[in-house]
């Protein structure tokens, strides 16, 4: 028997999300494979992966747009699960960091669609 620890329920979702690193001017792209209040998950390929550390101490902080919406902030992640799931396939799992009341307003927007 499985016993769920987690303060929010997971959704899965897809859609494309741009994560923008502070001491680089590359903008790499990924999609969304599921959104919670607290998190959200990522697929990101290995150069993706490999440009994020190189870029950001430890533990790896960085920001996100999700859905390549210029119109909403940047949320602000912390890397806490980075999973190999094949040779370059990696699933990272990210905490939302200093969540703004409209930025949590969009999240729960999106959770209930």
């Amino acid at each position: 028997m499985s016993i769920e620890r987690r303060f929010h329920p997971r959704k899965d979702v897809n859609f494309s999300v741009s994560i923008t690193l502070e001491n680089s001017n590359e903008q790499l792209s990924s999609t969304a494979i599921n959104l919670s209040l607290s998190g959200i998950q990522l697929s990101v390929d290995k150069s993706g992966v490999d440009l994020i550390l190189s870029q950001c101490s430890h533990p790896a902080q960085f920001q996100i747009r999700l859905n390549d919406d210029n119109k909403v902030d940047r949320f602000t992640v912390r890397l806490i699960v980075n999973r190999r799931i094949s040779q370059n396939q990696f699933l990272l799992g990210l905490k939302f960091i200093d969540i703004s009341v409209e930025q949590l307003a969009i999240l729960e927007t999106i959770i209930n669609q």
